[in-house]
């Protein structure tokens, strides 16, 4: 009898979900699921309530989805990923399950704990089999002439559409087991130790009907201007999935499934509101591409070596200026505001801020990363980290170190009427600044000198 176990991680979805797929085949009449709780982990990953909320709200939602097939969901929990791999054969022991089916994460950590169990699980004749939910091309596959990795978006994005146009997809949800399941399994708990309920919570449904359901509504209307849209905050013109693909409630594979069923197979010929989304679907992808291939990214090390040099200012007070939205740069803390409310910001809000803290502040920006991945409910480790490199000219493909948001002007192109601004600041607190706690010109001229004269510094003494 073949009784695989189903061990979900970031993939809490039934359709199109890969580790499911493969273990449910025509032989298999008996099945596990398994999700690890691992909050101390969590903790030295930095995540915050609004993540870790939404992803108990998404677990309980798989929970229910999971029933329908027959399959229970089993949920253990321990501190750390040192314990996993342990509670993981246990787990497999207790049920007679002789197979491992995961998602495969990204990661030095990850990688790391996988490792472990795979090496415990064959040491018992239990194989262990990773499978890719979490990108539409596994990024292995994307490499270049010579057989390297990419460390630039847009060949990088050439290379996936070839191989998406060679691929045939298939998103559909495993048939239901029979006989019924008869397991009974503790309900999927509301909190966990460490972690506070977040009020923010009532802002973001974790439904997998409801993600597709603002996937269609996006898809009627929206895209056909998020070309042109996607940069307003003022305006509602993104598709705001980002938390359930964080989740992996929606899979990347559905959403561009639906691109191809509605606009045909050649994505070059298509219109430029979609071509435009399905590119950021590719930038996700491309931010797992390098930090699979470079594990020190996922290490709090930068891609540009040479960044490592920059001396950066030990402001206090200007990060907690930042954190709390009391720059005196109506955008920027704007965009905190929203941050701080409902643990989401608008992508081009975050790059405006992102800026604002390396350039303007000249702040680390691992300080920022690390604020970012608290105070997200779509906190997604690799995605997250590869903007941020990016704002900090020192990523794979990032922003040269002398081009700078001066976000005042750029206010004044993504939001011109000042409705978001005016949406998410009061104009009654009396302790708001009334200039900026910084010039913007003074302090992109300080920026541009110690990016170029670290620059010059490293290439001297460089072989």
């Amino acid at each position: 009898m073949i009784k695989p176990l189903i061990w979900f991680r970031h993939d809490l979805r039934i359709r199109d979900q890969p580790a499911l797929q493969g273990a449910i085949t025509p032989k298999t009449n008996s099945a596990i699921a398994l999700f690890i709780i691992t909050p101390q982990q969590w903790k030295r990953h930095g995540w915050g309530a609004p993540r870790v909320s939404f992803l108990l709200g998404s677990l309980d939602v798989l929970r229910q989805e999971l029933d329908a097939l027959n399959i229970p969901l089993v949920v253990l929990q321990c501190d750390l990923f040192t314990h996993v791999p342990a509670i993981v054969l246990q787990a497999c022991m207790e049920y007679q399950c002789d197979t491992v089916h995961a998602g495969r994460e990204f990661g030095i950590d990850e990688h790391r704990r996988d490792q472990v169990t795979s090496r415990l699980l064959q040491d018992n004749d239990i194989e262990f089999k990773l499978h890719e939910p979490q990108t539409i091309i596994p990024v292995d596959q994307i490499r270049t002439q010579t057989g390297k990795s990419y460390s630039v978006f847009t060949p990088f994005r050439r290379r996936w559409e070839t191989i998406v146009r060679q691929t045939t997809f298939c998103t559909d949800t495993p048939r239901r087991i029979s006989p019924p399941n008869t397991l009974q399994v503790p309900t999927v708990p509301k909190t966990v130790d460490g972690y506070e309920p977040w009020p923010g919570a009532t802002q973001w449904l974790a439904e997998t009907k409801h993600a597709h359901k603002r996937l269609e509504e996006f898809l009627s209307g929206t895209i056909d201007h998020y070309h042109s849209a996607r940069d307003r905050p003022d305006i509602k013109g993104t598709s705001s999935l980002s938390p359930w693909l964080a989740v992996g409630a929606l899979s990347p594979k559905t959403c561009l499934h639906a691109l191809l069923n509605r606009y045909g197979t050649d994505m070059t010929q298509w219109p430029s509101g979609p071509r435009a989304w399905q590119g950021e679907l590719v930038w996700r992808e491309f931010y797992r591409h390098v930090m699979a291939a470079n594990r020190n990214v996922s290490m709090g090390h930068p891609m540009q070596a040479w960044t490592e040099n920059i001396q950066w200012r030990n402001d206090s007070n200007g990060f907690e200026a930042w954190c709390r939205g009391r720059t005196g740069v109506p955008i920027v803390d704007a965009g905190m505001k929203q941050l701080v409310t409902i643990g989401w910001m608008h992508n081009r809000v975050r790059m405006i801020t992102a800026m604002f803290l390396v350039k303007n502040l000249l702040i680390d920006w691992r300080r920022g990363e690390d604020y970012f991945a608290r105070m997200l409910v779509d906190y997604d480790f690799p995605s997250n980290n590869g903007g941020w490199q990016w704002a900090a000219s020192c990523g794979s493909d990032a922003a040269p170190y002398f081009r700078i948001f001066n976000p005042a002007r750029q206010a004044k192109i993504v939001d011109p009427s000042a409705s978001y601004i005016d949406f998410w600041l009061s104009k009654t607190e009396a302790d708001r600044p009334s200039k900026p706690i910084v010039d913007l010109a003074t302090s992109r001229k300080r920026a541009i000198e110690m990016f170029k004269s670290t620059y010059k510094r490293w290439k001297a003494s460089t072989p």
